[in-house]
């Protein structure tokens, strides 16, 4: 499986990735509007309301995709930029991943059998991927490996 995950684009088009290189494309809220009509080409493109997002799109998704129970979210109704503790305790275990955004802050964590993913903010050329259930932070050209 290879999977893009994005968030936080707000002005920066992720159309500039090789989105048909991916099964499938996850966004975490604060997308580019225009962006909107790009991903209907896209049915394996999923994504969330982010709190600068004024159209009507799930506030979170719960997904099963190649055997993975996927939770995906903005999550600032989680309070994430002070403590991940409320995200954490209403999904830990109860998903094997927890995609996020909302902080602009890049980082993969796991807490118990579950683990969480946010890919830092798009507009900052910042994201992650998964290929093969390995994981990879992109922060502009550097590439690294997350080791969970």
């Amino acid at each position: 499986m290879k999977l893009l995950i994005c968030s936080d684009s707000h002005n920066n088009s992720i159309t500039k990735l090789p989105l048909d290189d991916y099964d499938y494309i996850i966004h975490c809220g604060d997308l580019k509007n225009s962006d909107l009509d790009y991903f209907k080409l896209y049915p394996n493109l999923y994504y969330v309301k982010g709190n600068c997002d004024y159209n009507e799109y799930p506030i979170y998704l719960k997904l099963k995709l190649a055997n993975l129970n996927i939770f995906i979210t903005h999550s600032n109704l989680y309070n994430t930029k002070y403590s991940y503790d409320d995200l954490i305790q209403n999904t830990v275990n109860k998903y094997d991943l927890v995609l996020f955004g909302h902080t602009h802050k890049q980082i993969c964590f796991k807490v118990e059998n579950t683990i969480y993913i946010n890919p830092g903010a798009f507009k900052n050329n910042e994201y992650a991927y998964i290929i093969d259930n390995e994981i990879y932070l992109v922060n502009k050209d550097k590439i690294i490996k997350v080791k969970i």
